[in-house]
């Protein structure tokens, strides 16, 4: 997949979220290049570490953590 089509897709995740478009854009741009950087740093694949950052970004937007990523904090 194409870095500018990749910013779109995930631009729209961010916009269905609530952001406004050119914000969107932003997150989308910088989180391709982060999914590219940790990719190189894994030796992953880039859609796998695009993955995992949109994960985490949807549970951050509605202030959660990843269930795998809890860890010792316990919900009271």
């Amino acid at each position: 997949m194409k870095e500018e089509e990749s910013i779109k897709q995930v631009a729209k995740v961010f916009i269905n979220m609530g952001a406004e478009e050119e914000t969107a854009r932003k997150m989308a741009s910088q989180l391709v290049k982060r999914a590219e950087q940790k990719a190189q740093e894994n030796k992953s694949d880039k859609i796998i570490e695009l993955q995992r950052l949109l994960e985490l970004s949807v549970y951050g937007a509605q202030g959660l953590l990843k269930p795998d990523e809890k860890g010792d904090f316990d919900e009271k």
